[in-house]
């Protein structure tokens, strides 16, 4: 999944509007993914590797945060806005298996 720089803006503030309404902290992010709040700053930011390996892990975490934010809101009774770009189940996405 390849996003231009206006695609990833609009994403990265979708999920930052997500995470606002969640009531997760990065902290809580980090611990239930396993990666450090760096790296969800990153995510949230949108602020991706230039390319290789580590960009693939991107990718993966970005829909890992974004699916860990969306259950938190629906844990309070809520439904998450659709994303723009982000859309369906990773698992939908043959690049990201």
């Amino acid at each position: 999944m390849s996003l231009n720089k206006e695609q990833r803006a609009i994403t990265r503030d979708e999920m930052q509007a997500h995470f606002e309404k969640s009531t997760l902290s990065k902290t809580d992010l980090a611990d239930a993914l396993d990666v450090s709040v760096e790296d969800i700053n990153h995510v949230l930011e949108m602020k991706a590797p230039r390319f290789g390996s580590k960009l693939q892990g991107f990718i993966h975490l970005v829909w890992d945060v974004r699916d860990e934010i969306n259950q938190n809101i629906r844990s309070h009774g809520k439904e998450p806005e659709p994303y723009t770009y982000l859309k369906g189940e990773k698992e939908d996405y043959w690049f990201l298996q």
